[in-house]
């Protein structure tokens, strides 16, 4: 190979060396790749905004192999949720048998797989996307076979101890075919009340919870449904796109532009996509929900957001995390970090 070089105005041809050329190389290939990321990150900040306008997702992520031991107990069924909430990583799934969370805590830099928490067994066997919000976790458990039954229960999450016990408070659902099921829920603690999302199958219709205080141990706690909102009849002008997906998670957010719900889950397509809805808390329940934002993920391996996604904080940084298909033998678990602009 032969290189240019000028000397004194004019050109003259030499031959490089083996060294040389390993240079070259090394020195394109790094100014390459440094390019290609600058492309990939600035595509980010443009086509996927959060809700608040000012932060896009990173191009890396954190992966996650956590050891399970055997579950003898756990036939068929998968993971369909996560959450990681003050060390401890939660993730929800299904099984022939019960519903259940997954308990892991993160010692010395590592998830400890602590063990399982049945939450209902007979027909309510399957347990889907779930949220904690503050000390409490909301999760629903419904009848994946007859579609007419689930229950949600509301968990203290503050001590494993409370983990491991009973449901402070559980809202019984029974009626119209898919209707009443509960395949998704959010939760938001905020400063008066809590406020519930219930989706039901594919989330077509999602129904709103407000509860009475903020005390969910105290005997007069309950939830009563603010409103319900139908997918299929909403008026969906103003959304940035008209499309909505069957959203295996849900998830609630608040800052100071107002209150968002959004639901993750994967396209027909195969996309890993979060779908951002401001809460029009003022209008009717055509116009409740608003599309803001949507923006992808690019998840690897059995990790998808079709088996459990979620709003999370990592080490103090506002993060996504996605769950793969198995509880065992070992769960996978991707960590994106959220680019601050």
């Amino acid at each position: 190979m032969f290189s240019y070089r000028l000397i004194r105005g004019s050109i003259k041809i030499r031959k490089m060396t083996i060294f040389e050329l390993r240079m070259i190389y090394t020195t394109y290939r790094s100014i390459l790749f440094t390019f290609l990321a600058l492309i990939l990150v600035s595509a980010a900040t443009k086509a996927q905004p959060l809700p608040d306008g000012q932060e896009s997702l990173s191009v890396s992520a954190q992966s996650f192999a956590l050891e399970v031991p055997d579950q003898p107990d756990l036939v068929g069924g998968h993971l369909q949720g996560i959450q990681l909430h003050n060390g401890t990583l939660i993730v929800s799934g299904s099984s022939k048998q019960f519903g259940y969370l997954a308990l892991y805590q993160l010692l010395g830099g590592e998830f400890k797989f602590l063990g399982i928490k049945k939450l209902a067994t007979d027909a309510l066997t399957h347990a889907g996307g779930f949220q904690v919000s503050s000390n409490w976790l909301a999760v629903g458990v419904e009848d994946p076979v007859g579609k007419r039954e689930s229950v949600i229960q509301l968990i203290d999450v503050s001590s494993y101890e409370s983990i491991s016990g009973p449901p402070a408070y559980s809202l019984k659902r029974r009626g119209e075919f898919k209707r009443s099921t509960a395949g998704a829920v959010a939760l938001l603690k905020r400063k008066d009340h809590f406020l519930l999302a219930v989706g039901g199958w594919d989330c077509t219709n999602i129904d709103l919870y407000r509860s009475n205080h903020l005390d969910p141990k105290k005997a007069d706690f309950e939830f009563t449904l603010w409103t319900s909102w139908d997918s299929r009849e909403a008026i969906k002008k103003g959304w940035i796109s008209r499309s909505y997906g069957n959203y295996q998670n849900l998830q609630f957010s608040e800052d100071s532009t107002g209150l968002y719900l959004t639901g993750l889950g994967r396209t027909s397509n195969g996309s890993n996509q979060a779908d951002v809805f401001k809460l029009m808390v003022n209008s009717d329940p055509y116009h409740l929900l608003k599309k803001v934002g949507t923006y992808s993920v690019q998840c690897t391996g059995s990790v998808t957001f079709r088996n459990g996604a979620g709003l999370t904080d990592f080490f103090g940084v506002p993060s996504i995390i996605a769950v793969g298909h198995d509880l065992y033998p070992k769960t996978q678990v991707q960590i994106f970090p959220i680019k601050q602009d």
